[in-house]
Order: structure tokens, then C-alpha cells, then sequence
């Protein structure tokens, strides 16, 4: 291995800490809100993080233990928050570090079995639009999939026998980290213990009976969880969470359909840079069913959907056009044989896991759901180059190239994030200089970064079913930023009396209805980001309470 600035793995944290650290102060945002609030408590009732009472999108529930995810992220929290003492973004995104580098290492452990060039493809999925963006954030997408990463990356020294003892450990600790995440670590579980089964490896006796037993302890841990979650809350969790899916109507057919569109569309636009995606793939056959999906895409979707301008139509042809692309050559790689080895059956599979939980399990499409998918695309796009690319030297500078180009675009979209994370403490900020008055209450109705900052600021949060604001008082409800139906919404009760704009100076959009942006969920938009000129994308209505509420209370009727 090389030594010194020639190390891959020292040249892996220098790129995650060159791209990560100028958004190291980029504010609390999307969720990041609830993994705070559950770390919180966590400080004070350590066996049980969920147990507190939990308001989301204007509902309260006495806990919030039917929550989909495990607590290994809040936990992880609270000991940063425990140690420091510290509650600054910065502090937070610094220790967060530790999981991008981790999924840039696996990376190049897992390349190293299927490309000649590892780096090159580790250093494409720390620069790929979807894993940098959410680097930025506490969330628990990538800390998951740098878990998932470094589990595949040990199981298949274990399958080729040559795993060291501390390769088991790692693969070990790895899988149990990524089981106390979220249940969705069931996905490498099964195919490892699959894989295992069909290639009857590893070969001695002794590593299989290891294997086994490895494979076991998430379902140990799950077992224990939920156990424990039933004799504290006296019921099974998990129904709850099947209840909001359902609620949410996650199985109908229509919403199945907007899935797969989200899936193709994350592909396409936030995987590689789709330049470098076509000289990677568009060969053949290939080529010509990309081109005819383009063409065949761009005029009927311009001419029969209303409200698409034609740059957000040409955008969404080209991303699902390279979404198609990568989907396809998944498929015929089935048939290659520079594709044949076991290993990238596997690697298949994976994808083929993560897809059917896009379609199955969420009742949205979201770029974060897609993320999983982020490794196989990568080592697919690099050996196919390989495959197609014969002379080094310019193999060698055409994968540079690509890391360059899909750098600057991800950088370019991130920026991007970073001012729409800015907006909610700026707002909170102005906001409650203006309204705040001693006797004066200011309410809000939202959620992600605007909800954190405004309570931070003293604001207090007001239920769909809840009553409270006095004459005078004010209540804010953001355009983008989840608000919701409150009691006082009639003029009988409120009057509108400022609606702040949020300016930007960046057309580039990730969540926005005028420009069809969903890159966190489709309820937004379809298109994985989107461009927009009007600097007016989210604003904020202020009302004043005229007086309190006095028609009938409706019971609240969400399940969780």
C-alpha cells in the first residue's frame, strides 16, 4: 500500500474534509430537527429515547417510539452534545465527518474487488450529488449507508477467505451498527446470508458457523428493542408505523407509479454527472433506447403537463433519460460476461433491494431513499468504463475528469442547500425582533429548520386541534416548510399583516412547487432539483389573532 500524501485512504479524508468543511456551518435542516429532539432526551432517559410527547406536522402523540429509525444516530448525538456541551451546528457536522470518510474508505475496500480503479470510484460517490448534499446533514442516510458500504466491503474478503480477524470485527460491528439505524439493514443481512448459501462460501466449516451467528445478532437486537419498546409503552411500536403508511396511502397504486418515476429521475440527475454517465453506459442498444426516451419524453410531457416551462421539461428528460440509461445497463449487465463473477450478482441484488423498498416502504419519493442504490451505480458506471476503454492513460484521465466534473456539479447543487438551510435562522431571527412584545405570544405552524429556530427564539408551536392564541398575538406559517390547517385560519379569527419573502440568490431550487423541485420528497415536485429565476420561492404569511377560539374542538384523528 502506498504511504505517506500517496495513501488512498488519507487522500479520501482530505476529499471528504475539502468538500465538507466550507458547509460546516450550514444550519440545522429537514429532519435534523427530530434526531436533536430525540438526542435530548436521551440525555435524560437514556433506556428510552422516544419516550417524550412528539408533535409532528401539527399532531402530538404521548412518544414518538413508533418512529421508523433506531436511535444509533441520537445516541451518537447525545454523547457529541454530552461531551461538548456545545449546541452549534458546526460542532454537530464536524463529528458527523467520521461517516462520510467511513463510506469513502469501504468504498475503495469494495472497489478493489470488482474495478481497477478504486479510488476513482470511491472518490465519485463522496463527490455524487446525493451523498454530498445529505453529508451535510444529521440525518441518518449516509451514517446508514457508510455502515452498509463497510459491511459488503468485509463480507466479500469473507466469501474470497482471505478476511482477517479484525475484518470480522469490523464486519460485525458494522452490521450491528447498521441494524440499530434502521430495520432497512435487513436488506444486506439477507443478502449476505443468501449470497453465502447459493456460492456455499466461505469454505471452512469454522467461518461459516462465524458467518451465521454474525448474520443473527440484528434480529438479537431488533428482538430486544421492540421488547423492550412493548413492556415500556404497552403496545407493539411498529403497528403505529404501519398505520401512518397506510395513512399516508403508500401502497396505492398512483403514488407506486410516482415512486418508480422519482427513482429513474434520482438516477439520472444525482448519481454521477449525467454527461459522464452517458460515455460510461450510452454503447449499443443502450445508446439508442436512452436517445429514443429522451425525444420521446420531451414533447408530449411539454405539451400535455400544465405548468412545465420548457427548461423544467428539458430537465426532466434528461434526468430521466440517464436514469433509464443506468437502469438498463443494470439489466444487461445480467447477460455480460465481464459481469459474471458472483460478487456482482450480489451487487445486483442490492440494487434490486433497494428499488423494491423505494416502491414498497415509503409513501414518497426522495432522493434520500435512493441513496442505498449510490455504490452499485458507481461501480457499475467505473467498470463499464474499463470494459469500453483499453488505453490507461486516457482511461486514467477520463475517470479524473469525471471526478472533476461530478465535484463541481455537486458542489454547485450543495451551495444550493446550503442557502435554503440558511433561510429558517435568518427568518426566525427577523421575525421575532419584530413581533416580540412582553405580553405578546408568537405561535408557528411548520416544520425542518423553521420550526427549530423559531422555538428556539421563543416561539411556541400551535396544533391543528389546539387552541391558545390570545388577541394579539401572531402566528407564522412558511410557504414550503410544512404548514399546516389550524383552528384560527378563517378571518374570523386572524388577519394577514406581513408576508416576508425569503430571497436567493441561487436559481438552483431543491424543494420548491413553482419549479417542480422534490430532491427530499416528491410532494413538492417531481424533479430531483430544478432551476428557477424568481427569487421569491418560500415566504412567510404573519397573522395577528383578533380574538381566542371559541367554536367546537375536533378530535384529532391521526393514528400516531
Amino acid at each position: 500500500m502506498a504511504r505517506g500524501w500517496r495513501n488512498p485512504y488519507l487522500l479520501l479524508a482530505l476529499l471528504v474534509s475539502g468538500v465538507c468543511l466550507p458547509f460546516i456551518n450550514q444550519p440545522f435542516h429537514i429532519d435534523d430537527r427530530i434526531y436533536l429532539e430525540v438526542a435530548d432526551n436521551i440525555l435524560e432517559k437514556p433506556l428510552y429515547p422516544y419516550d417524550y410527547p412528539a408533535v409532528y406536522e401539527g399532531f402530538e402523540a404521548p412518544d414518538a417510539a413508533s418512529h421508523s429509525h433506531l436511535p444509533l444516530t441520537s445516541y451518537y448525538l447525545a454523547a457529541v452534545k454530552a461531551v461538548t456541551g456545545s449546541e452549534q451546528a458546526w460542532v454537530f457536522h464536524l463529528a458527523f465527518l467520521i461517516f462520510p470518510i467511513l463510506a469513502g474508505w469501504g468504498m475503495y475496500d469494495l472497489a478493489r474487488h470488482f474495478v481497477r480503479f478504486p479510488l476513482a470510484a470511491a472518490a465519485l460517490l463522496i463527490l455524487s450529488p446525493v451523498f454530498l448534499v445529505l453529508s451535510h446533514t444529521l440525518m441518518t442516510d449516509v451514517s446508514m449507508l457508510a455502515l452498509w458500504i463497510v459491511a459488503f466491503s468485509r463480507f466479500f474478503g469473507v466469501m474470497d477467505g482471505s478476511a482477517r480477524k479484525i475484518d470480522w470485527v469490523i464486519l460485525a460491528a458494522s452490521v450491528l451498527g447498521a441494524a440499530f439505524i434502521s430495520v432497512t439493514a435487513i436488506i444486506p443481512v439477507f443478502l449476505f446470508a443468501f449470497a453465502a448459501v447459493v456460492s456455499g462460501r466461505p469454505e471452512r466449516r469454522q467461518s461459516r458457523r462465524l458467518l451465521s451467528l454474525l448474520l443473527g445478532l440484528p434480529f438479537v437486537v431488533w428482538f430486544l428493542w421492540f421488547v423492550l419498546a412493548y413492556f415500556h409503552y404497552h403496545r407493539f411500536v411498529l403497528v403505529n408505523t404501519f398505520l401512518h403508511m397506510n395513512q399516508r396511502a403508500a401502497f396505492d397504486w398512483v403514488l407506486f407509479a410516482v415512486k418508480a418515476l422519482s427513482f429513474g429521475l434520482n438516477l439520472g440527475a444525482l448519481f454521477l454527472f449525467p454527461l459522464l454517465a452517458w460515455i460510461a453506459l450510452a454503447w449499443g442498444f443502450r445508446l439508442r433506447i436512452a436517445l429514443v426516451v429522451f425525444f420521446a419524453a420531451f414533447v408530449p410531457f411539454y405539451t400535455w403537463v400544465s405548468g412545465w416551462t420548457w427548461p423544467h421539461t428539458l430537465l426532466f428528460t434528461v434526468f430521466l433519460s440517464t436514469g433509464v440509461l443506468i437502469f438498463g445497463s443494470m439489466i444487461t449487465s445480467i447477460r455480460e460476461k465481464a459481469f459474471a463473477d458472483p460478487g456482482w450478482k450480489v451487487l445486483l441484488l442490492w440494487f434490486a433491494a433497494v428499488l423494491t423498498a423505494c416502491l414498497v416502504l415509503y409513501y414518497s419519493g426522495s432522493a434520500r431513499y435512493t441513496l442505498p442504490a449510490l455504490p452499485v451505480v458507481v461501480l457499475l458506471a467505473v467498470r463499464q468504463l474499463e470494459r469500453r476503454i483499453e488505453e490507461q492513460y486516457f482511461l486514467r484521465n477520463l475517470l479524473c475528469l469525471g471526478v472533476l466534473l461530478t465535484g463541481a456539479y455537486s458542489l454547485w447543487i450543495s451551495l444550493a442547500d446550503y442557502r435554503f438551510a440558511q433561510v429558517y435562522p435568518q427568518v426566525a431571527s427577523e421575525l421575532t425582533a419584530k413581533y416580540a412584545r412582553p405580553g405578546r405570544v408568537i405561535w408557528i405552524t411548520g416544520e425542518w429548520g423553521f420550526r427549530y429556530y423559531m422555538n428556539r427564539a421563543g416561539a411556541r408551536t400551535l396544533l391543528q386541534t389546539r387552541t391558545g392564541p390570545e388577541a394579539n398575538d401572531i402566528i407564522i406559517k412558511p410557504y414550503i416548510a410544512m404548514p399546516w390547517v389550524t383552528l384560527y385560519d378563517s378571518g374570523e379569527y386572524t388577519e394577514l399583516v406581513e408576508q416576508r419573502y425569503a430571497p436567493s440568490d441561487s436559481r438552483v431550487r431543491l424543494l420548491d412547487f413553482g419549479s417542480h423541485a422534490g430532491f427530499y420528497s416528491t410532494g413538492w415536485g417531481l424533479l430531483p432539483y430544478s432551476l428557477k429565476k424568481d427569487e421569491r420561492w418560500e415566504w412567510f404569511n404573519v397573522f395577528r389573532v383578533k380574538k381566542p377560539y371559541q367554536g367546537e374542538i375536533p378530535k384529532q384523528t391521526r393514528p400516531w
